[in-house]
C-alpha cells in the first residue's frame, strides 16, 4: 500500500507480545515498516516472529519494564543501534483491575499509572529525543513544513463514557491522564514534524476480552448489548483508525486529537438494563 508512504519506517509498539500491541505489529509489518516490539515478557510470541518472513521485515524484539526510566533509556538505544532511526510510536502496552473506588489498593494505583501512564510517557520521551535528532540533522532549527514522524498513545472509551458494568476508576483515571499528553506534546514536538494523537477503542476482543468472556459471560454480554452493532470489535477493525494516524502522507495535518473507534457505544443511550 504506498499511498500510506509507509515502506521502511521503523515503529516502536509496546505491549507487542499479544492484544492490540501485537495487531497493530501485524498490519504495519504487512505495509512495510520493520518493528522494534516491547513487552515484560521474556519471549517473544510465534506470531510476532513471523511477520519477519511473512512480509519481509525487520522485526526485533525487547523485553522492557516500560515504567523503568533507565531500562527505556537502554532499550531505546539499541533501538536506534539496530534500526537507525525511529519514525513511529504505538504505545499499547496497558493493565486494568476491576475494584471498587471505596477499595482501591496503593498496589492497584501505582501498577496501573506505572504501566499506562508513566510507562507511555517515558517510553515516548525517550522516542521523540531520538526523532528530533533525527529532524535537525536533516533540517537544522528550520520549523517543519510537513510531519515525517508519530505518536500514538492507546487511551480508551472509558475515558469518554463510565462504564456501570465495571469499577475501573483507577484504570479510566491513567487513561485520562494518556489522553492529557496529547495536546501539550502536540504543540511541544510540531515544530520538528512531530504529530501526537490519541486511539480511544471501544470493547475489543483481545485476549483480555478473551479470558474475561470466560470467567464472566454476563459482563461481556452487558459489553455487546452497548454497542450499537450488537458485538465485541475486533483487533483488526482499529488498525485502520492506526494505519492512517501513523501515515503522514494521510493524515499529516491531523494532530493534538483523540480518536474513538467504539462501534457507537458511546454515541446512544442503549436500551440494555444491567
Amino acid at each position: 500500500m504506498d499511498s500510506l508512504n509507509l515502506k521502511n519506517r521503523t515503529v516502536v509498539i509496546t505491549g507487542c507480545a499479544g492484544g492490540l500491541g501485537l495487531a497493530f505489529a501485524e498490519a504495519l509489518a504487512s505495509v512495510d515498516c520493520n518493528i522494534a516490539a516491547l513487552d515484560i515478557v521474556t519471549e517473544p510470541p510465534t506470531a510476532l516472529c513471523q511477520l519477519r518472513s511473512a512480509h519481509g521485515v525487520k522485526v526485533e524484539y525487547y523485553k522492557c519494564d516500560i515504567s523503568s526510566r533507565s531500562q527505556v533509556s537502554e532499550v531505546i538505544e539499541r533501538v536506534v543501534a539496530d534500526f537507525i532511526s525511529i519514525n513511529l510510536v504505538i504505545n499499547a502496552a496497558g493493565i486494568v483491575q476491576d475494584e471498587p473506588f471505596l477499595w482501591t489498593s496503593d498496589h492497584n494505583i501505582e501498577k496501573t499509572f506505572a504501566v499506562n501512564f508513566t510507562g507511555s510517557f517515558l517510553v515516548s520521551q525517550a522516542c521523540a529525543k531520538q526523532m528530533v535528532k533525527q529532524y535537525q540533522g536533516v533540517h537544522g532549527e528550520k520549523r517543519a513544513e510537513r510531519t515525517e514522524a508519530a505518536i500514538i498513545f492507546i487511551a480508551s472509551i472509558a475515558t469518554h463514557i463510565a462504564s456501570s458494568a465495571q469499577r475501573i476508576s483507577c484504570y479510566t483515571a491513567s487513561k485520562a491522564a494518556v489522553r492529557g499528553l496529547v495536546a501539550p506534546l502536540a504543540a511541544e514536538l510540531a515544530p520538528y514534524g512531530i504529530r501526537v494523537n490519541s486511539l480511544s477503542p471501544g470493547y475489543t476482543m483481545t485476549a483480555m476480552m478473551q479470558s474475561l468472556q470466560k470467567e464472566q459471560p454476563d459482563l461481556v454480554g452487558q459489553f455487546e448489548k452497548e454497542t450499537m452493532f450488537g458485538r465485541i470489535g475486533l483487533p483488526d477493525e482499529l488498525t485502520g483508525a492506526t494505519l492512517w494516524m501513523c501515515s503522514d502522507r494521510l493524515s499529516g495535518w491531523y494532530t493534538g486529537q483523540d480518536m474513538l473507534v467504539d462501534g457507537g457505544a458511546s454515541s446512544w443511550k442503549h436500551p440494555a438494563a444491567l
